[in-house]
């Protein structure tokens, strides 16, 4: 198993197979999911993927953070390697909400005359 965690990076359901047969977890951002999915669709599409790789997955909901947890049953995380992805992907949150609102005012000013 996987004992540190990576930098958040996006994963697609047909690879996620193989990052959990591999030992690792992921852990996804409710927002990521976009507006093609909610995320009873995207958990059957993930545990279909899965299952055709042989890989029996568990869904842990995190709502106060609004993630989830997708990991191999065989080969589950620890709670403080739960703990330092969710930490890791509020980071990451807070780096891109950042980024977008100084986008925000650089579009908002007038170009100088």
């Amino acid at each position: 198993m996987a004992d540190r965690v990576n930098e958040p990076y996006l994963v697609g359901q047909e690879a996620i197979a193989g990052e959990l047969q591999r030992g690792k977890w992921c852990v996804y951002l409710h927002e990521w999911l976009g507006d093609e999915h909610d995320l009873a669709t995207w958990r059957t599409q993930v545990a279909a993927h899965a299952a055709r790789s042989g890989v029996e997955v568990c869904f842990m909901e995190i709502p106060r953070k609004d993630m989830t947890l997708v990991a191999n049953v065989r080969a589950l995380p620890s709670f403080e390697q739960v703990t330092e992805s969710v930490a890791a992907l509020e980071h990451y949150r807070g780096l891109a909400a950042g980024h977008r609102r100084r986008g925000v005012l650089r579009r908002r000013r007038k170009p100088a005359e």
